[in-house]
This record gives C-alpha cells, structure tokens and sequence, in this order.
C-alpha cells in the first residue's frame, strides 16, 4: 500500500523541481530591472561666500549691512553666504550684483540632497536667468537664500 503512494509522490515532486527550475531560469534570463523611483536628489550648487568667521559675536557685528544673508557652521567656523543658486552662470550675475554694491566674494560649490528644495531653487533660477533689473534679482536672490534655509 505504501509503495502505491510513493511513485506518485516522488513524480510530483520531479515536475514541480522541473516547472519551478524553468521558471527561474527564464525569469533570470528575460526580465530586465528597471527602477521605478529615480534617486536623482542631488543637485550641485553654487554659493556666494562674504567671510568667515570662528567667532557668532564677530559675524553677528560684520553682516549688519547685510540685506539677507544665511551661514552654516563648518568645522567650528561660521560661514556667512549672501547668495546661493544651482546655475553657475546665475551665480556670476550674482557676483557682479553683489560686487556692484560693494560686497567682495568668494564663490563655493557644494551639492543640496533635498528634492523639494532642489525644485523650489531650480524654479527660483529660471526666473533669475530672465531679469536683469537689479531690484529683481536682489528679490530673487532673497527667495535663493530663503528657500535654501529651509531646506537644510
């Protein structure tokens, strides 16, 4: 009685290890991997640096002429940024504005991870490549520096 139940058995076995095994083996041969989601959040961007400084109370007294700037704490220093895009050639035209009012700058690249940000500032600079009235792009540059804040 056993016997009759065992061919059976091992016969179903030996088909599904032969359906399952061709199976595999044309999903692994056909099928192509294709990324659903992007991960294209970096973004480079371009930074217009007015000074450096070790101390907050030293940088607290130098950015009071400052209409709008932004700073960042690297290695125990603080870096004071008064215009900030993802273009370099908006950061140029920065540099020229700025420089016509008599700030002196230090251009700096660095890259942004935050996508919502990236877009925001991407829009910002499509806008900023198509002025040229200097109360504009001062305007623009406030919403640069502003929208970059926020995001980091």
């Amino acid at each position: 009685m056993k016997k009759m139940y065992l061919i059976p058995v091992l016969l179903s076995i030996f088909i599904g290890f032969v359906i399952g095994k061709t199976m595999c083996d044309e999903y692994h041969t056909t099928s192509e991997t294709k990324t659903v989601f992007e991960n294209t959040t970096t973004c480079p961007i371009y930074y217009l640096q007015y000074g450096v400084y070790s101390k907050e109370e030293n940088m607290k007294k130098n950015v009071l002429s400052l209409p709008y700037y932004i700073y960042q704490i690297e290695e125990d220093q603080y870096h004071v940024y008064i215009a900030v895009s993802s273009r370099e050639e908006n950061i140029t035209k920065l540099q020229e504005y700025l420089t016509s009012l008599g700030y002196n700058t230090y251009k700096k690249e660095g890259v942004i991870h935050n996508r919502t940000v990236v877009e925001k500032i991407q829009t910002l600079d499509e806008m900023l490549s198509k002025v040229e009235d200097p109360k504009t792009i001062g305007e623009l540059n406030q919403k640069l520096l502003e929208t970059y804040e926020e995001g980091s």
